[in-house]
C-alpha cells in the first residue's frame, strides 16, 4: 500500500508539473504573437492570394498591395485578376467591386471583430481572446476561433523576423486560402485621407447594420 501511495504522488507530482509547464508555454507563446501582431499594425507591402477548394485544386489567385495603420484602419487593394478595393477607416468598412460598379458598407465594430482581418487591424490583446492558440514554431501559430458562428475553422499566422509573412485560413467548407505578404516595410503613420474612398456617382452602394 505505501508503495501505491508513493507511485501516486510522484505521478500527481509529474501531472502537475506538466500542467505548469504546459499554462507557462501558452502564456509565453500568447505574449509573443501579442508582441509580433502589435509590431505590425503600421506596416504596407504587396500580397498574394490564393484559394484552393477542400481537395487542394486551385480555384483562384490574385495579386494586390496593402496598407495598415492605427488605429483600425487598412486599405487593401486587388489589382489581379478582379479590381476591388476593401477600405476601413476604423469606423466604417467599404467593400468595392469596381467591374461590378457596387459597393457594400458595414461598420466595424462586429462586422469583422473575430476575423482573420482583426488580427491585423485591431489590438492584439483584444482579438486574441477570441481564439485557442497553437505554436507551431518560433514565429508560427494556429488559432481556432472559441465562437460557433465563425467563417473559418482554423487560421495560420507565420512571421520571418518578426515581420508577418504568410497568412493561412481554413473555411468552413473546407477551403483554403493562402496569403503571402511580399515587400512589407513599416511606417510611423500615414494621413488618414489614405482611408477615405470617394465613391463615383454610378456606383450601387448597399448599407449594412445601419
Amino acid at each position: 500500500m505505501l508503495i501505491n501511495k508513493l507511485v501516486a504522488m510522484v505521478v500527481l507530482s509529474i501531472v502537475i508539473a506538466f500542467q505548469a509547464v504546459t499554462i507557462q508555454a501558452e502564456e509565453q507563446a500568447a505574449d509573443s504573437i501579442e508582441n509580433l501582431l502589435e509590431s505590425n499594425r503600421n506596416i504596407e507591402g504587396e500580397f498574394r492570394q490564393v484559394t484552393y477548394d477542400e481537395k487542394g485544386k486551385q480555384l483562384q489567385v490574385s495579386e494586390g498591395i496593402f496598407l495598415l495603420a492605427k488605429p483600425n484602419q487598412f486599405v487593401w487593394d486587388s489589382v489581379t485578376p478582379f479590381a476591388q478595393r476593401i477600405i476601413s477607416d476604423g469606423k466604417m468598412i467599404t467593400v468595392w467591386d469596381v467591374d461590378l460598379e457596387q459597393a457594400t458598407k458595414r461598420p466595424l465594430s462586429g462586422a469583422v471583430g473575430n476575423s482573420p482581418a482583426a488580427l491585423l487591424g485591431q489590438p492584439a490583446n483584444q482579438v486574441l481572446p477570441h481564439y485557442n492558440m497553437t505554436k507551431l514554431g518560433e514565429e508560427k501559430f494556429r488559432l481556432v476561433p472559441k465562437g460557433d458562428q465563425d467563417l473559418f475553422q482554423n487560421l495560420t499566422l507565420s512571421f520571418r523576423n518578426k515581420v508577418i509573412s504568410a497568412m493561412s485560413i481554413l473555411d468552413s467548407l473546407g477551403q483554403t486560402t493562402v496569403i503571402e505578404f511580399k515587400n512589407v516595410e513599416y511606417h510611423e503613420g500615414v494621413a488618414k485621407e489614405n482611408f477615405v474612398l470617394d465613391l463615383p456617382d454610378n456606383v450601387d452602394v448597399i448599407e449594412e447594420g445601419q
